[in-house]
């Protein structure tokens, strides 16, 4: 198994605790001793630190307890909304139309998440394997099992699945396509294709390709362009705009099988 971190942590084994949910903390630790488990298939500490693009291996297969439980309760209402936005599923993934307004997952200021709200809908567990900002709509997957969770983690992170937005713009750009290419605060390289396309409204729509995956890519690399997307809070703080920005098309191959999720264009930004 391979799990990309997605931010920094201060200790290993509190890491692997919280993200594998029902495995002991001892046994992990065990684990680290035993060096079935390494960060960056490197020889780590229980106490070792771990970054954000570190990759950690587990030699290891775990026995995991599959009794799902959910105390949330939906209403009817939004058990439809929810239902309405699972795009396809089968045994290994569910692929949604992600609603706006909504965190993946649980953090400091998030008590309950989009995930939260799909388990107690399909009553099963779900596993984060890539995300989207709070405010950015659009396709997503999550997986239905670990095992399924670590084999599409790692077409993440050998770019093997191809994610494309939509992004509309006051304003336009000197060229009406080419590569982007910027860095940041992380020093950490950034690049993405585009290209203007027209769509029945008025502003400067345009599709994007992301070559690189890092955390609010697209927002940042338009607004170190001097281009921020429309309704983007984070880098304007009096903008009362919803973000029109939107993950359109996910294309990628599992288990010898190929498969293509879009969302109709006609439907963006109404």
């Amino acid at each position: 198994m391979q799990i990309k971190v997605e931010k920094n942590y201060t200790r290993l084994d509190k890491f692997l605790f919280q993200y594998l949910e029902s495995i002991p903390l001892s046994l992990i630790q065990r684990l680290i001793r035993k060096y079935k488990i390494k960060i960056n298939n490197k020889k780590s500490k229980a106490n070792s630190k771990i970054e954000k693009g570190d990759i950690i291996y587990i030699y290891y297969k775990f026995k995991f307890d599959n009794n799902f439980q959910s105390n949330i309760k939906l209403s009817k209402e939004f058990e439809k909304l929810l239902k309405s936005s699972i795009i396809y599923q089968n045994d290994d993934f569910i692929i949604i139309n992600k609603l706006k307004g909504y965190s993946v997952q649980r953090g400091s200021k998030v008590k309950i998440s989009l995930k939260d709200y799909y388990e107690s809908l399909l009553q099963s567990d779900l596993y984060i394997v890539h995300r989207l900002d709070k405010d950015t709509s659009g396709l997503m997957i999550f997986a239905k099992n670990r095992l399924a969770a670590s084999k599409i983690s790692r077409l993440f992170l050998n770019n093997k699945i191809h994610k494309y937005y939509i992004a509309a713009t006051h304003k336009l750009f000197k060229k009406n396509n080419g590569l982007m290419v910027n860095s940041n605060s992380e020093n950490k390289t950034l690049k993405l294709l585009y290209r203007k396309i027209n769509l029945n409204n008025s502003y400067n729509i345009y599709l994007i390709k992301l070559l690189t995956g890092k955390k609010h890519q697209i927002r940042l690399q338009f607004f170190l362009n001097e281009n921020p997307i429309i309704g983007d809070k984070k880098f304007d703080k009096n903008i009362k705009s919803p973000l029109l920005l939107t993950s359109i098309l996910l294309v990628f191959n599992y288990e010898n099988k190929f498969y293509k999720f879009k969302i109709n264009l006609s439907q963006i930004f109404q």
